[in-house]
């Protein structure tokens, strides 16, 4: 007779969730960007310039006035707990992520110890961008969070309050918005309508509380900021995203290179080649829709894959992006962890999927590695980041990604979860 593990999954929760408030304690400790959140709010109470201040001696404010005013009431208490409150709050957002992929993909109807797995398997594929947003005190999490909710309600026909929650991400981190025109091409007309009424309330909602002069103030300071045809947007010397990229390949600051670097190119060639690749991955979102425009997807698995591809390419098209804007990938990872695991339950073993799925499954693994690097030996950190190992990791994702669900999405029209029906049985 089998010996029943004296370890139950019960323990296991237990100890996970004793080892992560630890975590958070201790992390909550050091200086991060919500820091930066957090100065912030105390500033826009006393009139201060939010955008051209210096905050932890190099780093600045890119966010709204309407979220430095939404953190001023936290400001009046101890900067440590709110802290260590917010990034609770990033768990929070994070397991309701789970909660709504793992909807839409129907994993409840697999077997319970196959959705732990997938539950595990995602956050251990996405450890590095969970881990970075937490030791940042970074935004990331809640972006998706806010506009995954938002298009979860959108979908179960609360677009008011769905496009209020997508609004609400724009304005903070303007990211999001690469969701509106998709939301305009499905024909969720009130989710659009909603964005665009309850963003402008956003924008202008602080000068009630900050007076209408100081609110415009800030406003124009901010998109000075975000501007991007502004030069510090055009030479992106963050770590991640195209700008960034194309930047370390053909730019050398007063003789100082990349180890990357190919040749010196002027700024209109820079200019030109980072805007043609952000306008093919713009185009390149018509091959993932695969319908005319003002119509739904073809079925719910369709919808995860073309929405877990705009999530992808977010990090790709903006400027200032860092390494943990890379947590972006995670609809994604969850839709390809499911993809090949239906593959591989279908034939049976891994041995017997396709050559190229074989591929493509290395590839990802490849990526997995090059995006966990700083975890395994983050003695060479400097290095991963000059050579902008994130941003080469998530575009091989964005090939697998390409190829796997593509072909996916074209199975027989039927509910995609009878295509597990032989791990039920």
């Amino acid at each position: 007779m089998k010996k029943k593990s004296l370890i139950t999954y019960r323990h296991f929760q237990i100890i996970a969730m004793i080892a992560l408030s630890v975590f958070l304690v201790i992390e909550a400790f050091r200086q991060g960007d919500f820091n930066i959140f957090f100065e912030a709010g105390k500033d826009i109470l006393v009139g201060e310039n939010l955008y051209t201040k210096i905050y932890q001696g190099w780093l600045h404010y890119y966010y709204s006035p309407f979220f430095a005013l939404l953190l001023s009431p936290f400001t009046f208490f101890s900067e440590y707990v709110i802290t260590l409150l917010w990034l609770g709050l990033n768990i929070y957002f994070f397991y309701r992520i789970w909660e709504v992929l793992s909807d839409w993909l129907e994993i409840n109807l697999l077997p319970i110890t196959t959705q732990r797995w997938f539950f595990w398997g995602s956050v251990i594929l996405c450890v590095q961008g969970i881990r970075d947003n937490i030791h940042y005190h970074q935004i990331t999490i809640m972006m998706v969070f806010l506009t995954l909710q938002g298009l979860d309600l959108i979908l179960k026909n609360k677009e008011w309050q769905g496009g209020a929650l997508i609004a609400l991400g724009i304005n903070i981190k303007i990211l999001p918005i690469v969701f509106f025109p998709y939301l305009i091409y499905r024909g969720y007309w009130k989710g659009a309508l909603s964005v665009v009424l309850v963003w402008m309330f956003l924008l202008f909602l602080p000068a009630a509380f900050i007076g209408w002069e100081y609110n415009s103030f800030l406003l124009s300071e901010w998109w000075d900021g975000i501007n991007p045809s502004q030069k510090e947007n055009i030479l992106d010397f963050a770590r991640a995203g195209f700008g960034s990229l194309v930047t370390a390949l053909f730019h050398s600051e007063e003789g100082e290179t990349q180890p990357i670097f190919i040749t010196q190119l002027s700024m209109d060639s820079i200019v030109f080649i980072t805007n043609g690749l952000r306008l093919f991955l713009a185009v390149f979102t018509l091959y993932f829709l695969r319908t005319l425009p003002f119509q739904k997807a073809k079925n719910n698995l369709h919808r995860f894959w073309e929405v877990g591809y705009l999530f992808l390419v977010i990090p790709f098209l903006f400027p200032h992006q860092q390494n943990y804007a890379y947590f972006f990938v995670y609809p994604a990872v969850v839709y390809l962890m499911y993809v090949f695991y239906g593959k591989i339950k279908e034939r049976a073993s891994y041995r017997m999927i396709d050559l190229k799925d074989i591929i493509l499954l290395r590839v990802l693994g490849v990526s997995y590695l090059m995006m966990s690097a700083e975890l395994f030996l983050g003695t060479f950190r400097d290095f991963y980041i000059d050579i902008r190992l994130m941003t080469w990791a998530a575009i091989l994702v964005l090939v697998v990604y390409s190829n796997v669900a593509g072909r996916f999405s074209s199975l027989p029209k039927k509910k995609h979860s009878d295509f597990f029906e032989n791990t039920k049985k």
